[in-house]
């Protein structure tokens, strides 16, 4: 059983903790027995388990796996009440937008809440958008918040970074239309906006405090807004995101 906090592969997870040693390593942690079962079940093995007496179950000797000390779960646990299940799970493999195989992309651009980009994957994979472009200055997908949010929803998607001024053009070119989500009044309303005509279709939602950038709204085909009738000036982006999905789902 490992006790010490000096122990090396404590102190190699304590780094995936943070993005660059998520991005060095090219490893993430999930943490809890009901995220590891979805990894499992998506077929993406994990590199190690590290877990107490108190939560092992048989099915994880079936991976290497290592017994922890409950002071050391609490130590590694970035949940307030830790279950004491940890897994180092390798990163995706990077994809390119040829890659892409979704008739309907969602495009965030400068997304920063971690907990606002779970979430919004969650919805994605509900609704259909199997895949998502995380353009610069986009929170890390795999910080531990984020992958609460997910619930394991990142294993039905497939998720790529890129330059969104570089992305919009490429998805264009090959047949999608995309549409870019604002406040202004002068753009289109969802209502009345049949963006699925277009068969292939991206929407690109923005940074909490200052939506999408004036440069990316310029390279889409055209800008949409969610009719509001109550006093608030704006819609949380992971609330936006769901309304905007939902009313162009893809069909079945």
């Amino acid at each position: 059983m490992i006790e010490s906090k000096q122990n090396p592969q404590i102190k190699a997870i304590k780094k995936l903790q943070q993005a660059k040693g998520r991005r060095k390593a090219k490893r993430y942690v999930l943490e809890g027995p009901h995220l590891l079962e979805m990894a499992l079940e998506a077929g993406c093995q994990p590199d190690l388990i590290l877990c107490t007496e108190a939560s092992f179950i048989p099915d994880y000797a079936e991976y290497s796996y290592e017994l922890i000390s409950p002071q050391l779960a609490d130590y590694l646990a970035e949940t307030q009440t830790t279950q004491a299940v940890f897994a180092v799970m390798p990163l995706a493999d990077s994809l390119t937008l040829d890659q892409l195989t979704s008739p309907a992309i969602l495009l965030l651009d400068g997304l920063q809440d971690p907990g606002n980009l779970g979430t919004i994957i969650r919805t994605a994979d509900a609704l259909g958008y199997h895949s998502l472009i995380l353009g610069k200055g986009s929170v890390d997908p795999y910080n531990a918040k984020a992958l609460r949010a997910m619930q394991g929803s990142q294993f039905n998607l497939q998720v790529i970074q890129a330059d969104l001024n570089q992305a919009i053009p490429q998805l264009q070119a090959k047949g999608y239309q995309i549409a870019a989500s604002t406040l202004s009044r002068d753009s289109k309303s969802v209502r009345d906006y049949c963006l699925t005509d277009a068969q292939k279709w991206g929407i690109i939602l923005g940074n909490e405090g200052n939506g999408v950038s004036p440069e990316v709204i310029e390279l889409a085909d055209v800008s949409l807004h969610i009719p509001m009738t109550g006093q608030a000036e704006s819609l949380n982006v992971a609330i936006a995101a769901a309304i905007m999905m939902y009313e162009y789902r893809p069909v079945i």
